[in-house]
């Protein structure tokens, strides 16, 4: 089996990214496999492809819906027969579905853990030919983990039930004590366990504790400062969410907003008008983004202490997901401790307390130390780097200019955050060589296609494939088939559109 041959067939990349070939060639060799893979190092792609190349079904479990959709879509869109199984899809398409699993015509198939660990479930897959499991999220299993789902602890029946089919369990962010029980809960036997390092150069973390009314200020400046790509504003509660929305549309803002009291249609909106870029900003509460592919988020700026640096990394890591530089802002007040401290209180388990505890210590220890943070975050995923310095984060020096100067609460003046947009964008543009005019065409088509097809603009094109059409012009098919991430399907239906385009 010529495994590059695939990945340039339906992703169009000629060569793995770190650590991904071994964790494929695991799969396919039939061993279980514990993989920590940091967001943005192309976890998906690790079950996806050996999948690809079997003549059998990958079962695919994820708590969360938009990202099964997601891939599921981005996948048929590569050639790759995939579908999602849940109660949202009617009952006649359900059964369509079930009938093309059976028969061994998909590759990939996305469940939830609630599903698939139904008794009604785990008989019918009995009747599917399952080549694998991958478990996504799986730090889930872990009650050390940061957001442990009972659910998941009954994935062990996968074991039980189906004891010679491997299992490869993945996960963005996990300590040792968790690693090693995603291995024990899921009854893995020997697996390759395969870990990326979780340093992350190309993202500049940034604390800063404000005072009191000091953080809008900040946040419109920041605002002001990040016009290229998107950004994401996590605020810690829903009502803070539609009050940090609502000032930043004032301010002339393309914004929207997201939380768990938005009905379904409000939300799957917001999320799809940020998705495709008809708007940059989005505000939502810390659980969204969970699974959100995106790769051109230029700034996440959290508006809180998070509950715990597992937490903090994994939402902080959806910037910079295409490897661009891009900035982790953490503006904290005092009150945000008060209130951590105020629900650790209210917890009645004793063991779950004293993990809560124990979460906000090395929370406080990250924004208050001295230490640099890139290095804090390796230590505490039991990383040791060899390095002191990053140059990468407030500690080692590293600020961003809209941060420099002291705000006043209201929003600076126009003609200065005017003067700093024309000095940014002129920045973001050397960064990104080549032609300027070509790649707005090329974003205009993919942004207007993606609402056309109602998928994520991401699921057309990657932002770092555009750079590569703006660097290389292809004029004929065979040029386009020499740019990283346009494999064959791609070439196939979009190739006439994007030579029409690149030709100017």
């Amino acid at each position: 089996m010529d495994l590059f041959k695939l990945l340039k067939k339906h992703w169009g990349y000629s060569q793995f990214r770190p650590k991904q070939q071994e964790i494929v060639e695991s799969i396919l060799a039939g061993r279980d496999v514990a993989a920590i893979m940091p967001t943005g190092g192309g976890k998906s792609l690790c079950y996806q492809l050996p999948a690809a190349a079997m003549d059998k079904v990958c079962v695919v479990v994820s708590p969360l819906i938009a990202l099964m959709q997601d891939q599921a879509a981005q996948l048929l869109q590569a050639g790759i027969p995939a579908a999602v199984l849940n109660s949202s899809i009617d009952y006649g398409d359900q059964r369509d579905i079930m009938r093309q699993a059976e028969r061994g015509e998909l590759r990939l198939l996305y469940l939830s853990p609630e599903r698939l660990v139904r008794d009604d479930a785990l008989e019918w897959l009995k009747r599917v030919p399952v080549g694998f499991f991958a478990i996504d999220e799986a730090h889930c299993i872990s009650e050390w983990g940061h957001e442990f789902r009972p659910e998941y602890r009954k994935l062990r029946a996968l074991r039980d039930w189906f004891p010679d089919i491997p299992i490869a369990a993945f996960t963005a962010s996990a300590t040792r004590p968790v690693r090693h029980d995603i291995v024990a809960q899921l009854g893995l036997r020997d697996p390759a366990k395969i870990a990326m390092s979780f340093h992350r150069p190309n993202l500049r973390y940034i604390v800063h504790e404000c005072a009191a009314r000091e953080q809008d200020g900040r946040v419109e400046a920041a605002l002001e400062w990040y016009t290229e790509g998107n950004v994401i504003v996590y605020a810690p509660t829903v009502k803070g969410v539609e009050a940090t929305a609502v000032a930043l549309e004032r301010q002339g803002l393309p914004v929207v907003a997201y939380h768990g009291q938005m009905d379904n249609n409000s939300r799957r909106k917001n999320q799809e008008a940020w998705m495709t870029g008809e708007k940059r900003v989005l505000v939502g509460t810390l659980a969204f983004g969970l699974g959100i592919n995106k790769p051109d988020v230029r700034a996440v700026i959290h508006l809180a202490l998070p509950k715990s640096l597992e937490q903090y990394y994994q939402e902080a890591g959806r910037a910079g997901r295409d490897g661009l530089a891009a900035d982790c802002i953490l503006l904290w007040q005092k009150r945000d401790a008060g209130l951590l401290v105020h629900f650790i209180q209210q917890l009645q388990d004793e063991a779950e307390k004293s993990r809560a505890w124990q979460r906000y210590r090395v929370m406080r220890r990250f924004v208050e130390g001295t230490e640099c943070r890139h290095r804090q975050i390796c230590l505490y995923f039991g990383e040791t780097p060899k390095w002191e310095r990053c140059d990468a984060c407030d500690i080692c020096g590293a600020k961003p200019e809209w941060l420099e100067e002291t705000p006043e609460p209201a929003v600076a003046s126009p003609l200065a955050a005017a003067e700093s947009r024309k000095v940014y964008k002129k920045r973001m543009v050397e960064a990104l060589p080549g032609d300027s005019e070509l790649r707005e065409k090329l974003r205009t088509w993919r942004r207007e296609l993606a609402k056309e097809l109602s998928v994520p603009a991401y699921v057309i094109l990657h932002d770092s494939t555009i750079d590569a059409l703006c660097r290389q012009v292809p004029s004929t098919i065979a040029e386009l088939m020499d740019v990283q991430g346009i494999g064959e399907k791609k070439a196939e239906r979009f190739g006439t559109a994007i030579l029409r385009l690149t030709k100017g």
